[in-house]
Formats: structure tokens, C-alpha cells, sequence
């Protein structure tokens, strides 16, 4: 994936999003701006990835003949609890 960042920041902008989408484009792979700062595209960037590389997963293991388990979904709709958790000892 391209993953072009700061699109919030247009002053500042080093390569145009045509430049991005032309190269993903010739290389046959995805392409998206974000902001952190703005919070554009940041979540769906990990859910493209993660979404794509359990697709590659699935067809290799479907490819092989293995059957251990079946495919793996990935689902979008998730709770807004944080898995993670900071401890203080």
C-alpha cells in the first residue's frame, strides 16, 4: 500500500495525490491519505492491510489444501474498549 500522510498539511505537501495513486497504480497496490492530526483514513489504512493480508493468508492456506480451521474473518465492528492497559508498580 501507499500510504501517503498528512493530508491535512496541503501547504506542505512533497508529492501530489495523483503522484501517489499514479504509483500505486503501476504497481498494482493500494493507495490512501491520511491524518493523524485529523484522524482521515488513519483506521481504515490498518483495516485495508489487515483485511488484505488474511485474504493472502486464506488463499494460501486454501491453495495448499489445509484445512486448519477454515479462513480467518475480520470483522469492523469491534467495542471502543482498549485492549491495552498502562500499570503503574
Amino acid at each position: 500500500m501507499v500510504l501517503g500522510n498528512k493530508c491535512d498539511m496541503n501547504d506542505k505537501r512533497q508529492v501530489s495525490k495523483e503522484r501517489g495513486e499514479k504509483l500505486a497504480i503501476d504497481y498494482g497496490i493500494k493507495f490512501l491519505e491520511t491524518s493523524a492530526k485529523s484522524s482521515i483514513n488513519v483506521e481504515e489504512a490498518f483495516f485495508t492491510l489487515a483485511r488484505d493480508i488474511m485474504s493472502r493468508q486464506n488463499r494460501k492456506l486454501n491453495d495448499s489444501n489445509l484445512s486448519a480451521g477454515g479462513p480467518v474473518k475480520i470483522s469492523e465492528s469491534r467495542s471502543r474498549k482498549s485492549l491495552f492497559r498502562c500499570l503503574l508498580l
